[in-house]
């Protein structure tokens, strides 16, 4: 698995940087790594579950990339434009959709998780 969501949440919620940027954060993330998609909860700034997701409804916010590009953007050191989500959705083929309130306010917090999703790789 290119992403380990089994044990993201309890990383996140342990995590001192990711509670600063995420609190009051209420939010359902939707992460699509290929075909596949993860359901984020989060509320009130901590990681509440993350499950697998087949619904349509895409949440608050989605985040969704080919699993080739996550890989990318997961590595130890990312390439030029990989090492943050915003240059990937410019340079590359990430997607970000959603309350724009809601990503702009909370963009740290979703930083902190893509490297604690980075940390989890190594």
């Amino acid at each position: 698995m290119l992403i380990d969501f089994t044990t993201l949440a309890e990383r996140a919620n342990a995590d001192g940087e990711f509670a600063l940027h995420a609190r009051f954060w209420n939010a359902t993330v939707k992460v699509g790594v290929g075909d596949s998609n993860y359901r984020l909860d989060i509320r009130d700034g901590a990681v509440k579950a993350c499950t697998p997701w087949s619904g349509t409804i895409a949440g608050d916010l989605a985040i969704e990339a080919a699993e080739s590009e996550w890989a990318k953007l997961l590595e130890p050191m990312p390439r030029p434009f990989y090492q943050d989500l915003y240059a990937a959705t410019i340079h590359h083929g990430f997607s970000v959709v959603g309350d724009t309130k809601n990503y702009c306010a909370y963009y740290p917090a979703l930083r902190r998780l893509i490297e604690l999703m980075r940390e989890g790789r190594s």
